[in-house]
């Protein structure tokens, strides 16, 4: 097994480390409840964020407190339809993100599997998580931007998961040559 460590190259060696760290930094940012803030001049609230699936809210007197994003409250809101895609394309992205990953992994260290047909499916599968990941923080940031939020260090971490994923990919595209 260490022996096609030792014989790959070093573009898809880094691809692999670029796009491990691309996933751990994604899920964290996919799973945290900080993608847009706003703090606000009001008396009584002084913090208010949303994640994709938690919304924030500190205020007096009841201090802070989560509530969860379920349908009741995204159609009382009236964003059902642009935040249940938000939701939907970040988690194709993710789903992309761990197939690029595996098929990669078996890449490495399974011989039956180093075929050109296996890279070119990382590097489609690394290419559609980054195009899934930016169509819903495009979405998301540009509704959010609207109301009076501001990016979040959730978003950060997404965005900085994707531009991770990007330069994987872009090793495994070398790779091909």
């Amino acid at each position: 097994m260490l022996y096609h460590w030792r014989t790959a190259s070093t573009n898809l060696k880094l691809g692999l480390v670029l796009l491990t760290i691309a996933l751990v930094v994604f899920i964290a940012g996919l799973s945290s409840g900080f993608w847009v803030k706003r703090d606000t001049l009001q008396v009584d609230v002084y913090r208010d964020t949303y994640g994709l699936w938690v919304h924030n809210k500190c205020d007096e007197p009841r201090g802070c407190h989560e509530d969860p994003l379920n349908s009741v409250y995204l159609e009382n809101r009236g964003w059902t339809g642009w935040f249940r895609l938000t939701q939907a394309v970040e988690c194709l992205g993710l789903i992309c993100m761990v197939i690029a990953l595996l098929i990669l992994l078996l890449y490495f260290f399974v011989s039956s599997c180093k075929q050109r047909k296996a890279l070119y499916a990382i590097i489609l599968f690394t290419f559609l998580s980054v195009l899934f990941i930016v169509i819903g923080i495009a979405v998301f940031g540009g509704k959010m931007e609207q109301m009076g939020y501001s990016v979040g260090w959730s978003m950060g971490l997404a965005i900085a998961g994707v531009v991770l994923a990007f330069l994987a990919g872009i090793m495994e595209v070398l790779e091909l040559r």
